[in-house]
């Protein structure tokens, strides 16, 4: 009788270990994932005013709070940011959404996490006042970066017109170039942004065309992470974005001090910046859950970043558009949002 029962009890045996070892494994996996990414975490930003929350959250140890290493690291060079980025030198970005489409177009896996803030006059079209409409840039040498959301934004000015791009003489230049072009008169018209925009805003020989303040959403600044990292270690992302709504709630409590801060980061005065800051919304967590929404609302990231991905399609001649909704991770937008996370606070 024994004999008879053995196989079975063996049987048996081998099937708890197995199923034993397989609730092990996930378990252990998901433990894995459920801890915070222990080494130093890397976000890397240019000199945009817009991510005032970013450098806040570190210098305030919001970030710190959270049981992060967060180093927000300032690049001069956009191009070395983004190549940066790309080689695996950082975890994550303040990106632009026209820069993510580009480098996701090039085959790079990234996960839209937040959106920042949305341009409300700090990206101009500006012109000498022999140009009072839009309607009069036909034949005109205008001056912007290729490639660029400056290129975007006049495209997009142009088509309000029912002009394209064909209809100007463009003239390469990058946004303090072609502030500088401008103001020599060597061109016509300048597409450009802060903090090049101040300066040329008070020549009186020339005014804003038009700015980001007539297209809310058109222009976008969102924190994004590579793909691997935001699979990897979700509750690291999590906690980073619940640490950045933290610092913006005390930048609207503090701007003063915030400005300091971030002025002292980009080694210019504190009201520039805060010159700087009022062409721009900052977005909340009440913004962000309207822009990670799906549907038709002007300012929904899946709206804006379908635009933009055609736009780059074409520029670079690609037969094949992206689909952009791909890149939206809204996971830690509406866990914040179901939650109420306690030091969010929403108006």
């Amino acid at each position: 009788m024994r004999d008879k029962l053995l196989p079975v009890i063996i049987i048996i045996i081998a099937i708890a270990l197995i199923t034993g070892g397989f609730v092990y494994f996930r378990q252990n996996k998901n433990a894995t994932k459920s801890r915070l990414f222990e080494g130093p975490i890397t976000i890397g930003t240019e000199t945009w005013p817009g991510y005032v929350a970013l450098y806040v959250a570190e210098s305030q140890g919001f970030f710190r709070d959270q049981g992060l290493n967060v180093d927000v690291k300032l690049y001069k060079d956009l191009s070395q940011l983004s190549g940066d980025y790309q080689a695996g030198k950082m975890q994550g970005r303040a990106n632009i959404s026209l820069e993510a489409v580009n480098e996701s177009l090039d085959g790079f896996k990234q996960n839209i996490v937040l959106a920042i803030d949305y341009s409300a006059g700090a990206d101009a079209i500006v012109a000498s006042k022999k140009i009072v409409a839009l309607t009069d840039l036909s034949g005109k040498l205008v001056a912007f970066e290729k490639g660029t959301l400056e290129e975007f934004f006049i495209s997009w000015a142009l088509q309000q017109a029912d002009l394209t791009l064909s209809d100007i003489t463009a003239v390469e230049a990058n946004p303090d170039e072609a502030a500088q072009m401008l103001k020599r008169g060597e061109v016509d018209v300048a597409v450009s942004h802060e903090p090049f925009l101040s300066e040329l805003a008070s020549d009186p020989d020339l005014h804003i065309l038009t700015s980001s303040k007539d297209a809310p959403g058109l222009i976008t600044d969102i924190l994004t992470f590579r793909q691997d990292f935001v699979e990897n270690n979700p509750q690291t992302v999590q906690a980073i974005v619940t640490a950045y709504f933290q610092a913006l709630n005390f930048v609207k409590n503090n701007p003063d001090q915030a400005a300091v801060i971030l002025a002292k980061e980009f080694k210019i005065s504190a009201s520039d910046i805060e010159r700087q800051l009022q062409g721009l919304k900052l977005l909340d967590l009440t913004d962000n859950a309207t822009i990670f929404a799906p549907g038709n609302d002007p300012q929904s990231l899946y709206l804006q970043l379908d635009k933009i991905g055609r736009f780059v399609a074409e520029e670079r001649n690609k037969v094949e558009v992206i689909n952009t909704d791909t890149m939206v991770d809204p996971t830690f937008i509406n866990y914040l949002v179901d939650q109420n996370n306690p030091g969010v606070v929403t108006p």
